[in-house]
């Protein structure tokens, strides 16, 4: 792993995305709100945002060998979360799911207001980093508390790209295969092999043990 994000839990990433791509993304949720397929969620129940936007996968696709190179090991991508945050929405301390191992918040668009995202370093030290439309932060959601205190602004849009270690302990989240399957009724039955990094199983239907996925 980067040996800067694994020192700090985090990496500045400035121009992540091009600003035509932050703004497509952004005009991407701006029609999602307007055709009401964004909802508020229980993390930020002011603000409303959505799971898997398409042109967001597609970016979150396309930059794998990016965030691979950024990251110093392959990776997979799991999924993608973005929302609109509104004025005097908080983020509560918190670390993230398996599916989140290596992760990168992302500025799509903001007001002249400037809302820094705050992350604790191994050391316990907190820092603090703001982000302009097209930068990122890539960080290590899983270990690291992270978490954002109220917004001052009036609007801003974030974007979440989620990814695991190809050859790591969570690398049978790749695709939010898991979650996935649990919204259709499957539960996972799987040995993970953490010395080889492969994983084995199957899902199985919770009303049926025999049918599988």
């Amino acid at each position: 792993m980067n040996h800067i994000l694994e020192q700090n839990n985090y990496l500045h990433v400035p121009n992540f995305l091009t600003a035509q791509e932050a703004n497509e993304l952004a005009q991407a949720f701006f029609s999602a709100k307007n055709k009401g397929e964004l909802v508020s969620d229980i993390q930020a129940p002011s603000s409303l945002g959505t799971y898997n936007l398409f042109p967001c996968v597609k970016t979150m696709i396309k930059k794998v060998s990016l965030v691979s190179e950024l990251c110093g090991e392959d990776v997979l991508p799991t999924y993608v979360y973005g929302r609109i945050y509104n004025k005097g929405e908080v983020l509560v301390r918190h670390r993230d799911r398996a599916a989140c191992e290596i992760s990168l918040t992302i500025n799509l668009q903001k007001d002249e207001t400037d809302w820094p995202i705050w992350i604790q370093k191994p050391n316990g030290e907190e820092v603090s980093l703001n982000l302009n439309p097209g930068d990122a932060m890539m960080y290590l959601g899983c270990t690291a508390d992270h978490w954002r205190e109220a917004y001052q602004g009036n609007m801003q849009t974030q974007v979440f790209f989620h990814y695991v270690r190809a050859n790591g302990p969570r690398a049978y989240n790749y695709f939010d295969i898991e979650v996935a399957a649990r919204k259709r009724g499957y539960v996972k039955m799987y040995d993970f092999d953490i010395e080889f990094a492969q994983c084995h199983g199957k899902y199985v239907k919770t009303f049926n043990p025999e049918e599988t996925l």
